[in-house]
């Protein structure tokens, strides 16, 4: 795969701060929440990531639209989708490069 995020070299050492993290976001559990997500099929779970999912991108590009409203909604969408990090640095390198 190209992505080197799935290329482990070397073994994950767990950190007394990952543990902490860890320990705090099991704590942050809803145990309610966990017994209602068990008892839904695995299309049902998937139709749910899907929708938070749609709801997160028309978020991301409300907010992308109003830092830059020269920006299309198709085109916001777009720069969701691949990632909001990889066009900053693009913005950025066109903008160094247009004030030279």
């Amino acid at each position: 795969m190209d992505n080197p995020s799935y290329q482990h070299n070397k073994p994950l050492v767990v950190t007394e701060e990952m543990r902490r993290e860890i320990a705090g976001a099991v704590a942050e559990i809803d145990l309610t929440q966990m017994e209602m997500l068990r008892r839904m099929t695995p299309a049902q779970r998937v139709r749910m990531a899907a929708s938070m999912i749609a709801d997160v991108e028309r978020v991301a590009v409300y907010r992308l639209r109003q830092r830059e409203p020269q920006v299309s909604e198709e085109e916001a969408y777009r720069i969701v989708r691949t990632g909001l990090l990889e066009y900053e640095k693009r913005k950025r390198r066109w903008e160094t490069t247009s004030l030279s």
